[in-house]
């Protein structure tokens, strides 16, 4: 039988970027596997958390790509993070009352740094993550804490966009108005930058796509808490792989990692060029493009597309240098 582990690690003061203090740093984390195989640090996106893998009876949301065989359980071992600000159990606004009021994605990504070390991890095989989940891979990468074999990047770009951040500050304001109905103003208006408009023209009648939106919504507001939403905008906000350096490229030329980007067609917020784009900064670099009609959210839906590429990926063992 696998291992599986859900756990909380408590690590002491921590400190942010804005100079805020948490006392006492909580991660939540799911572990899957046994010690000594290949490590595969899951990185989540904006509203997603750790369970990767989950249960039988609550399969977490990338169940299906471990089970369907692409990086198969008895090959590797899983371990995920619940970032900062989340409503999941890692420390937030919802269990301290002294959590910060500015949060970044290098918060987000230190703390990570802070749990794997603690759990006694110094080599990462495979790093992945989509979305926000690709972004803090990025910055993973640049601060160089540990030796990372692989790496992929799904449907993220080197910082986040005037377009992507007109959204979120649209979502921030109804918020700011009302707090229940803003966060079904908010996800609604999130579902229509997830999908593409031909993927609701081939689900839905125009009377569908009103009560589909309304449910997405209301389901939202009822399990997602507002402050650790906004919080969350905030960390997208400011992601920026470039601010304040000089040397992003330098450091990605110099790594020795391998690394796949993967860009999905339609995607509004994170389009397949600019995803490229990131990989090209890299010594060693593959890129795929996904042709579905899904847009942004295809890197958790409809696997059999893009998956077959990921296990391609993750056995090769030979690179060529650009």
């Amino acid at each position: 039988m696998t291992n599986y582990t859900v756990d909380t690690l408590e690590l002491g003061p921590f400190t942010t970027e804005s100079g805020e203090t948490i006392a006492n740093l909580k991660l939540r984390y799911e572990h899957v596997g046994f010690q000594g195989q290949p490590l595969v640090v899951v990185c989540h996106a904006l509203t997603g958390n750790h369970l990767t893998y989950g249960t039988n009876e609550d399969p977490g949301w990338w169940r299906e790509i471990i089970d369907g065989g692409y990086m198969p359980i008895h090959d590797y071992q899983f371990l995920t993070f619940n970032v900062i600000g989340s409503p999941y159990g890692s420390s937030s606004a919802l269990n301290d009352v002294d959590f910060p009021k500015q949060l970044t994605l290098r918060d987000i990504v230190k703390a990570i740094e802070l749990g794997i070390e603690t759990l006694g991890y110094r080599k990462i095989n495979i790093l992945i993550g989509g979305s926000l989940g690709g972004m803090q891979a990025m910055e993973l990468l640049y601060n160089r804490k540990f030796e990372v074999e692989k790496a992929v990047i799904l449907a993220a770009t080197d910082r986040t966009s005037s377009y992507s951040r007109a959204f979120n500050e649209i979502a921030r304001q109804a918020i700011l108005l009302d707090n229940k109905e803003g966060m079904s103003i908010a996800r609604q208006l999130g579902f229509l930058t997830y999908r593409s408009s031909k993927s609701y023209d081939k689900r839905f009648t125009p009377d569908q796509v009103v009560a589909y939106q309304k449910h997405q919504g209301d389901k939202f507001k009822q399990h997602f808490a507002s402050e650790c939403y906004l919080t969350l905008l905030d960390v997208l906000d400011s992601h920026d792989l470039d601010r304040g350096r000089d040397d992003v490229d330098a450091v990605f030329g110099s790594l020795d990692t391998k690394v796949m980007t993967m860009g999905f067609t339609d995607d509004l917020l994170y389009p397949d060029d600019l995803v490229k784009a990131v990989g090209e900064r890299f010594k060693y670099h593959k890129h795929f493009f996904v042709p579905d009609n899904v847009g942004h959210d295809g890197f958790l839906l409809n696997f059999n597309d893009w998956a077959p590429n990921l296990y391609h990926f993750l056995n090769l063992s030979k690179f060529k240098r650009k």
